[in-house]
Formats: C-alpha cells, sequence, structure tokens
C-alpha cells in the first residue's frame, strides 16, 4: 500500500500493513477479531471505541489494545510506552519525540 491508507478488517484475526504515509487502523468495535499492525511508525493512528475500558498492555515485545478483556489490535513491535490514547478523539498514536 501507498499513501495514507484507511485500513479497517472485519471479525477474525487479520496481519495489516498500511506501508508509507500516515495510515489509520480501524478497530472492529464488537464483534470477535483484532488486527496485528506489522508496520505501526510515527503519523500512523488507530481508532477505537473512544471507551474508558479499553487499555494498552505491554505482553512481550508488542503493545496490545485491549477494551475489558476483548483483544482490539496487536502492534508489533511497538511498547506500550511508545502510545499514547485519546480517549476525546478515540484515537491511539506514537508519543511525539521531544528531539525530533
Amino acid at each position: 500500500m501507498a499513501g495514507d491508507d484507511v485500513i479497517a478488517t472485519g471479525e477474525g484475526k487479520y496481519r495489516v500493513w498500511g506501508g508509507e504515509d500516515n495510515d489509520t487502523f480501524k478497530t472492529l468495535d464488537g464483534g470477535k477479531g483484532f488486527m496485528k499492525i506489522m508496520d505501526f511508525e510515527a503519523g500512523d493512528s488507530i481508532t477505537f471505541c473512544g471507551c474508558a475500558s479499553t487499555r494498552i498492555e505491554q505482553r512481550g515485545k508488542n503493545a496490545w489494545i485491549v477494551k475489558n478483556d476483548d483483544v482490539k489490535a496487536v502492534v508489533k513491535g511497538v511498547t506500550a510506552a511508545d502510545l499514547q490514547i485519546d480517549f476525546d478523539q478515540a484515537i491511539i498514536t506514537m508519543v511525539a519525540d521531544p528531539l525530533a
């Protein structure tokens, strides 16, 4: 993929890539399933329900986006500390690097 892509999946488990530029990964609201984001980087975002029960967890080498007990996304090779969650805008992004 190239350009600013919007990637959404249905029920099930999917590996997804956004490619270059600023991509938006849309998590499934309701239903069972999650996406494994293989190339999340600065400028990309993950949209979610905005629910207060959504959290970011560190599991192994990956950050997991979880709502209650339901996994919504796994962000490969990214730590939970690298992500910030904005409940008002229902979006998850990389923490800005103050030295960049």
